[in-house]
This record gives C-alpha cells, structure tokens and sequence, in this order.
C-alpha cells in the first residue's frame, strides 16, 4: 500500500493546494532555505504503517503516522495552507495530533508541522 502515494493524490487534488504548491509536495525531503520563495509542502512519515484491528486472526488495517510541513515566508499563506491540508487529511480518514509552528529570524522561513494519525484498511484482503 503506497500511503505516501495516497496523501500526496488527496492533496494535490485539493484546488487551493494545487495552485499554491504543485511541485513542491516532497516525500522526505525537505527544501534548501534559500529555495524558500513560494510555499513547500513535506509529507514525513513518522512510523512504518502498523498492523491494528484484529478479526479471524487477520490484521484488517494499517495505522500510521505522519507529519506534514507547510514552509514559506508568508505567515498567512502558511496558516491557509496548513488549515487546508488538515480538512483533507480529515476526509481521508485521519486526525490531528500535536504539531508546532515556529519562525526562523535569520532566514523567515515560517514552519507549520501537524501530525496525522489514521487507519488505513487492507487492500488485499479479498486474496486470503
């Protein structure tokens, strides 16, 4: 199962997102602070998908964590952007947990991090 995948789809398919970070949605990795100019989105797995919800012995869904970063040099822009990424994560099927915000002086960059939980069912089920 490619949740990375998934959340990265579910975002980009948001319009608002789209338009403000097509491009800048990385996995892993994060930008150069001088790269900085427009928004950054960084989708960071936290924890390797877990088995939970147990039935007939089988594990029936992946729970996982995740942390998404908004980087820019726009308070407000950071703040839409990071008020969008949790209403679509919400639709997908995960919760905000804990996060912080903080701004570097030296550089301006503003950084919004939220962590996401959520459960994911198998896909691959019907194959047992």
């Amino acid at each position: 199962m490619d949740v990375l995948g998934m959340i990265y789809n579910a975002l980009i398919a948001d319009p608002y997102i789209k338009e403000k970070a097509s491009g800048r949605i990385k996995y892993y990795e994060f930008p150069g602070t001088g790269d900085v100019t427009v928004p950054y989105i960084i989708i960071d797995p936290l924890d390797v998908p877990l088995p939970k919800d147990f039935a007939d012995d089988t594990w029936l869904t992946y729970d996982c964590l995740f942390q998404i970063e908004v980087w820019s040099k726009n308070r407000m822009a950071t703040n839409e952007l990071s008020g969008r990424i949790r209403n679509v994560m919400w639709n997908f099927g995960f919760s905000q947990g804990t996060g912080v915000g903080e701004w570097d002086e030296d550089t301006g960059i503003i950084r919004d991090a939220r962590r996401y939980r959520g459960k994911l069912y198998r896909d691959d089920l019907d194959t047992f």
